[in-house]
């Protein structure tokens, strides 16, 4: 008979292995979902980076807008009033498409000719935008660049020496005398007996005749400035009586703005600013203005003081200036002198005719329509007169920057 027998139930393999595939699904399950969370937060972190660029770079726009609408829309008067170090904000304005920009405008120059850094943000409202700063500059266009400067014709026949110095290296003398005496015309200019040191450029004709010496060459058909502006006049009207001290040989009219000074008589303004319609200087007259403070005297329609002098007590030509403001009714023509004492000031005269006479010495530059200059005088252009400070700004190119974030 034959016996059956049972297997041990130590050799049930497939219950053994059932637990090691559970294990196996649930590790499986755990990896995938790894993978699963991190494509997601990888594709979530892509599209915020891409979302913050995008931003970042519409900010930057934002940035170079507020600058150029700033440039465009320049605060001309605030910007003045700046000192050396002041700041003037801006604050924020709104730009479309939930953007604004600030500028702040720094004055960053020692208090000559003026030089601005301009500091702008831009930013948009989206929280993961971020803010993006950039600069740029600006600063003043020089008024006395050139010795003198025409928007005409310039004649030179004095027979004298054209020359220059910088007063801001010492007074004139023989051991500072250097050749930046250069002249300029968006006209013709002409030149006979006369020694010039510096360079003559004309957007027209140069003619040299007997006598004629331009040490640092002459350039005809030159590229041509833009023109120089007119002032505006004052509007509050002509100085007032009483600032303006009469006597003997001098009268003065509020009404009118004519000063007459009469032959041998002595005017001495006080003042550090006036505004007249015309100024006359008998034979050997005198205008006296002390020169410190600065002194500036606007002129309507002309000044003649060729049969005179003006006297500038500070030696320094920086420290008066005669100017021209809107456009004169007649042809007004500006005659200036130097006749046995030097004459120490700034001429800027766009629109008249000017003529410089005498024999004496004149320090300092001019601006005018159209120039002659005859007498044998000596006239020394004072380079320091291009850092004056300047009613005219100009963005500075290759100025451009954007500053690093923080």
């Amino acid at each position: 008979m034959t016996s059956i027998r049972a297997l041990p139930e130590s050799s049930d393999v497939g219950g053994e292995r059932r637990g090691f595939a559970l294990a196996s699904v649930i590790f499986g399950i755990t990896i995938m979902s790894i993978i699963a969370v991190v494509v997601v937060s990888t594709a979530a972190d892509e599209r915020s980076a891409s979302r913050a660029s995008r931003e970042s770079t519409l900010a930057l726009y934002v940035a170079e807008a507020g600058l150029r609408q700033t440039f465009g829309n320049w605060p001309s008067a605030a910007a003045a009033a700046l000192k050396p170090g002041d700041s003037l904000d801006l604050g924020w304005q709104a730009l479309p498409n939930k953007a604004d920009y600030r500028t702040v405008i720094h004055r960053v120059d020692a208090g000559g000719l003026q030089e601005y850094s301009v500091v702008v943000q831009g930013r948009r409202t989206d929280p993961v935008a971020g803010i993006i700063t950039i600069v740029g500059a600006a600063g003043g266009v020089p008024i006395f660049a050139n010795g003198v400067r025409t928007d005409g014709d310039l004649y030179l026949s004095n027979g004298g020496v054209f020359d220059s110095f910088d007063s801001g290296n010492g007074p004139y003398s023989l051991t500072n005398v250097d050749t930046t005496a250069n002249l300029f015309a968006n006209g013709n200019i002409n030149i006979t007996g006369t020694t010039v040191k510096g360079s003559a450029a004309a957007t027209a004709t140069i003619t040299l005749g007997t006598g004629a010496v331009v040490t640092g060459g002459s350039t005809a058909s030159a590229a041509a400035l833009p023109a120089m502006d007119i002032n505006a006049c004052p509007v509050s009207g002509y100085t007032a009586t009483a600032k303006v001290p009469t006597g003997p040989g001098i009268t003065y009219s509020s009404t009118t703005g004519v000063v007459n000074v009469g032959s041998n008589a002595t005017l001495t303004l006080t003042d550090t600013s006036y505004f007249f319609r015309v100024i006359v200087l008998g034979n050997n007259a005198k205008l006296i203005l002390p020169g410190v403070p600065h002194v500036s005297i606007i002129l309507r329609d002309s000044i003649n003081a060729g049969a005179g002098t003006v006297i500038n007590q500070s030696m320094n030509a920086a420290n008066v200036a005669f100017s021209s403001c809107g456009t004169s009714p007649t042809p007004a023509y500006w005659a200036m002198s130097s006749n046995g004492t030097a004459s120490y000031f700034t001429v800027y005269a766009p629109n008249h005719v000017v003529y410089e006479l005498g024999a004496g010495d004149f320090y300092g530059a001019v601006v005018a329509q159209i120039y002659y200059a005859s007498g044998g005088g000596r006239y020394h252009y004072d380079a320091a007169l291009a850092r004056l400070p300047s009613n005219k700004i100009a963005v500075q190119r290759g100025s451009w920057a954007q500053l690093p974030g923080s």
